[in-house]
């Protein structure tokens, strides 16, 4: 029996990394049949994959994506995807909504959250703080801040859910779809608000888009936006936060420049990576990695996988924000890369800043020990700091 055999979604979920270097070692291209399909874990291959979508398909059957946000720009090849992405990138752009946001409004963002904590000495970044930076932000970019950003988490937290079932229990499918219709419910009011009466937000620009786009179409890629969108910077600011926290060198260094400060998070992006995993379907019987793929088959690219390969970064599980062999793929390759690449930068990058920079003599709370979790989205489970109050 091939190791892949033994593979399970539970043992994924606790810790995938030391499973995914077996693969990637003996069977790079593998067929997991607790999952229902093949795993691809050398970058190169990965690579291979995002450079053909004529034969690696984002239009799969099932889809975990499609089944839970509906068809968005993710389950559709170019240039379907292509159309939908040119409408929805600007705002995310530093010359679009997201400038003006992260210039201005994103640290005062997170100032605000900080004071409301500070007088307890002690917080949860991840529940407390994270969560609710990445979703004020792309509620306030896309134009939703008018709902309570732990309702913006929660759809979060309900959407990834229904994403990530892979093992297709029920009530995670139900879970997915009441986020699903909510984030509907609130999107669709905003359009017929902002056709009443104009405001300079994401969602207005995505409304007038010489693109077209029809309601449900904006819809399916908000629920995308906000499964994608939230859930990575989340964890980015904790994984940020938790590396300068256990490393005074990284953390002198990345406070004493805001270049370092980038090359760090970036770093912290390609040995962590929160989201894991791009889903295609193979066109045609194909050969990758030396294996012959079958026509109709699910293949997972594992970008985890695919970041800690030694073929591409040296010393791969050691953090070395001065790496210079290249880009990593912590928001994917290809086509398909994230459209919120830019303003989930800034947020992680001015998350962890302001927190050093407000709250004098921050630290690991001596009991914390910090777990990651997930598979498809992988994160700290808590942060636990104190401060002097």
């Amino acid at each position: 029996m091939s190791f892949a055999a033994t593979v399970t979604a539970e043992d994924l979920d606790r810790d995938p990394d030391p499973i995914l270097a077996r693969l990637r070692e003996e069977e790079p291209v593998a067929w997991v049949p607790a999952l229902q399909m093949w795993f691809v874990t050398r970058w190169d291959d990965v690579q291979t994959m995002e450079d053909h979508p004529e034969i690696f398909s984002a239009c799969t059957e099932p889809s975990f994506l499609a089944r839970t946000l509906g068809e968005n720009m993710l389950t559709l090849d170019p240039p379907a995807c292509t159309r939908l992405q040119k409408a929805c990138k600007p705002p995310f752009l530093r010359a679009g909504r997201s400038g003006s946001f992260a210039e201005t409004e994103l640290p005062a963002l997170c100032d605000g959250l900080i004071e409301s904590m500070r007088e307890d000495g002690e917080a949860d970044i991840i529940a407390g703080y994270a969560a609710l930076v990445s979703a004020g932000s792309l509620a306030t970019v896309l134009g939703l801040d008018a709902y309570d950003f732990r309702e913006v988490w929660d759809w979060c937290e309900g959407l990834c859910a229904g994403v990530a079932n892979f093992e297709q229990e029920p009530e995670a499918f139900a879970v997915g779809r009441r986020a699903a219709d909510a984030v509907e419910a609130a999107v669709l009011a905003r359009l017929d608000e902002l056709r009443e009466r104009p405001e300079a937000c994401g969602l207005l620009h995505i409304l007038q888009a010489d693109q077209n786009l029809s309601a449900a179409e904006i819809v399916n890629n908000v629920r995308l936006m906000i499964s994608g969108g939230i859930n990575e910077p989340r964890d980015g600011i904790g994984l940020v936060v938790w590396t300068m926290l256990s490393d005074d060198g990284l953390r002198q260094q990345a406070l004493g420049s805001p270049a370092a400060m980038r090359r760090l998070v970036d770093e912290v992006l390609r040995r962590y990576t929160p989201v894991g995993t791009i889903t295609r379907t193979t066109t045609r019987e194909t050969e990758l990695g030396g294996v012959r793929l079958p026509e109709g088959v699910l293949v997972s690219g594992i970008l985890r996988a695919a970041n800690l390969d030694p073929a591409r970064f040296r010393d791969p599980e050691r953090l070395d924000p001065t790496r210079t062999e290249g880009g990593n793929a912590a928001f994917a390759l290809g086509v398909h890369r994230c459209i919120g690449e830019w303003l989930g930068r800034q947020e992680i990058r001015i998350g962890a800043e302001r927190l050093f920079r407000n709250l004098p003599g921050l630290r690991l709370h001596p009991e914390e020990k910090v777990t990651l979790r997930g598979f498809e989205f992988r994160g700290p489970k808590s942060v636990r700091v104190v401060w002097d109050a």
